[in-house]
């Protein structure tokens, strides 16, 4: 006889390849069927057996007829008797191909009206012999649906996640990277497992379980052609197989979602492998090599998004994938689903081999990669000569950038220091800042005054910039210029440009992300680095809060050292954009880092939540639509007075301010115990201008 099994379209070479393995003839590969010769019982054992099809069709007429007489002509081709058992309901499901038009339930309701008045028709697929038609424009057919519900119900799973995956679409990944099979890898991990699919999945092939074990209904029970004996054993063969034990395995399921991992557990436990499981609430970028064995398969559907914003951290997120994969499993396959290529190439990992695939409305792609090594970054640094000759007008300039080169390069070496700056406006002729951000340079003009001649404005910058590029022995390329000038209008709000800008440094163990090229601020305040290295020592098990955050980078260096929760508030959406891309390009969400857009100190007046940690950093001058202005000289006793209401005792704040003149109020330090740091704060690569900010550690008096 003749079946078809369906899948998802572009997953048919791999059902071939099952279907093969399963001990069927197949005689047709199409992109959403594979066609097989088989008898009855060949049949039953691929909707019993089967992981990856979708259903088991039997073709029962193909009519060369107009799709407006096509219900009616399809309904009395067949002989129902002989196809319904006795007191079996049938359940019709009538599709519309290509560039035929009409509703689909009103061709279902005119074929159900041309059946045999004997017959009981039923909206429910379970327990009734369910057919399916669909009308073409020259042709009709006709298929009798052994499945019943699609084969993807496997009956464990009663609710999903956020985005819960198929499971016949996880089984076609597991396939696909020969899980299970010998000679294949020995563990598994989904770092982003959600309600559990492709690990529950997985345990169920490891243990030879079959995919319909725990399903009790099939459309084929109501076909008078398949003996009641027959299906009986079939179904008990299935059943029996679920008491298998799983193998040794190495099996792990990682997800932010408590709720998720609830139902992960839930519903592994009703598929009879909760034993052989490990869940644990944990992000990507809390992985650690012991989670980790020499060889094994990481298999996920990481989050990809459907806004911008969204894309812009499933690009990151894929980021730290591959670069944490890199870390610590260089050894493993790594098989991913996602729906944009970009995003997925952001990995920076190995591709192997790729699947093209319709998932309901998306284009997905299931994507076999390698983790890559992760090049050193070469932090630029001065060299002993120059690497050119320049004008004697920017030889002074030369000369000094190699006198600080020489002062800062054991100190760049000794802290492992990627960005760091160079040179501040120490020479009056030259009014520019020189900073290193990894293997790039920014060199930021301070624009001249008006009464300074432009053409002579002009000569100093181009001196300036071929000072700097013979001291460093960079290319143009590598070299990014800025003139800082007071921003008007709505140019310091604009959109970011994409991924496209954005470079990644490292700063401790933090990956975070600057642009050089669209905003005069790059995204990171290189003067606050000893005030984040700290965080980051304190911040394992504590719960953070990060306010006037500006890109979150402190909040960045909290979640990679460990702490329990942050959030993290500030007024610009910009801003906090960026520091969603931080957080992701680091393996964290924004579910256990929360980001709040909002007024700082109206927001500490609603807040209700108490923080071991504290930084803030308020500019000096804020304008907010929302309340009145923010002024940090008036206004910073009280910010703090609120702050200080929110921190546990024994906490800390870690409270930082650039205005030159600032003084901080008497009442701080009559009610508080205010230790000034501000000495401690300034990196040495800052020394040579050590006002650049004030800093203050405040914690609540001791009893």
């Amino acid at each position: 006889m003749e079946f078809v099994a369906t899948c998802m379209p572009g997953l048919a070479p791999l059902l071939s390849d099952e279907l093969k393995s399963l001990g069927m003839t197949v005689t047709e590969e199409g992109r959403a069927h594979v066609q097989i010769d088989a008898g009855v019982a060949d049949a039953l054992r691929v909707c019993l057996w089967s992981r990856l099809a979708e259903r088991l069709l039997m073709p029962l007429a193909t009519l060369d007829v107009d799709p407006r007489e096509a219900p009616e002509r399809l309904a009395r081709s067949q002989e129902w008797p002989a196809l319904v058992a006795d007191g079996a309901a049938v359940h019709v499901q009538v599709e519309h191909g290509a560039g035929v038009r009409g509703d689909n339930r009103i061709s279902a309701k005119r074929f159900c009206q041309a059946l045999p008045p004997q017959l009981t028709v039923s909206r429910e697929a379970r327990g009734s012999l369910c057919v399916r038609a669909r009308l073409d424009e020259q042709q009709a057919y006709l298929w009798l649906d052994l499945a019943g519900d699609p084969l993807h119900r496997r009956g464990y799973r009663l609710a999903g996640g956020r985005a819960p995956l198929r499971e016949t679409l996880a089984s076609a990944m597991l396939w696909a990277a020969g899980w299970a099979r010998e000679g294949g890898p020995q563990a598994l991990l989904d770092p982003f497992c959600g309600s559990g699919t492709l690990v529950i999945e997985a345990a169920l092939m490891a243990a030879g379980h079959a995919a319909g074990a725990r399903r009790q209904h099939y459309g084929f029970q109501q076909w008078r052609g398949c003996r009641r004996k027959l299906w009986e054993d079939a179904m008990s063969e299935a059943a029996a197989s679920a008491a298998r034990p799983v193998p040794a395995l190495s099996i792990k399921g990682f997800d932010v979602d408590a709720r998720a991992l609830q139902l992960a557990r839930q519903n592994a436990e009703r598929a009879g492998v909760g034993m052989a499981i490990h869940f644990e609430r944990r992000e990507l970028g809390a992985l650690r090599p012991r989670d980790f064995v020499e060889q094994g398969l990481v298999v996920t559907n990481p989050p990809w998004g459907e806004r911008l914003d969204e894309q812009q951290q499933a690009g990151w997120l894929h980021y730290a994938l591959g670069r944490i994969l890199a870390l610590r499993a260089p050894g493993w396959q790594v098989m991913l689903l996602g729906a944009d290529a970009e995003v997925m190439d952001r990995s920076g990992m190995q591709l192997e081999q790729q699947w093209r695939l319709k998932n309901g409305p998306f284009n997905n792609f299931i994507r076999l990669y390698t983790p890559r090594a992760v090049n050193p970054v070469r932090v630029v640094q001065v060299a002993d000569d120059s690497a050119f000759e320049v004008p004697a007008q920017a030889q002074p300039l030369l000369n000094r950038l190699r006198k600080n080169g020489k002062h800062l390069r054991r100190w760049v070496e000794r802290e492992d220091i990627q960005c760091y700056r160079l040179y501040d406006r120490d020479l009056p002729e030259f009014n520019v800042a020189v900073d290193i951000y990894g293997d790039q340079v920014l060199v930021q003009e301070f624009k001249a005054p008006k009464t300074v001649d432009p053409e002579k404005a002009r000569l100093r910058r181009d001196w300036a910039v071929t000072a700097v590029r013979a001291a460093l022995g960079v290319h143009r390329e590598q070299v990014h210029l800025r003139t800082r000038e007071r921003q008007k209008g709505k140019q310091q709000y604009q959109k970011l440009d994409g991924q496209g800008h954005y470079r990644v440094v490292r700063e401790g163990q933090a990956q975070l992300l600057i642009n050089l090229q669209d905003y005069l601020d790059t995204g990171l305040f290189l003067d606050h680095r000893p005030t984040r290295l700290r965080i980051a020592e304190q911040a394992a098990g504590k719960r953070f809060l990060n306010l006037f955050a500006y890109t979150g980078s402190a909040t960045v260096h909290a979640a990679v050292a460990g702490a329990k929760r942050t959030v993290t508030v500030d007024a610009s959406k910009r801003y906090l954009e960026w520091a969603a891309c931080n957080l992701a390009a680091n393996g964290f969400s924004t579910d256990q880092h929360e980001l709040v857009r909002a007024d700082t100190m109206r927001w500490l007046d609603e807040c209700r939540e108490q923080f071991d940690l504290v930084f803030c950093d308020p500019p000096t001058f804020s304008n907010n639509k929302s309340r009145s202005d923010f002024v940090v000289e008036e206004h910073h006793a009280e910010l703090i007075r609120k702050i200080m209401r929110r921190l546990e005792p024994g906490g800390v704040l870690y409270f930082s301010c650039n205005y030159r003149r600032f003084q901080l109020d008497e009442s701080i330090s009559k009610w508080y115990h205010v230790e000034d740091i501000s000495r401690w704060s300034i990196p040495e690569d800052f020394r040579r201008n050590d006002r650049i900010h004030v800093c203050f550690a405040i914690r609540h008096v001791e009893d």
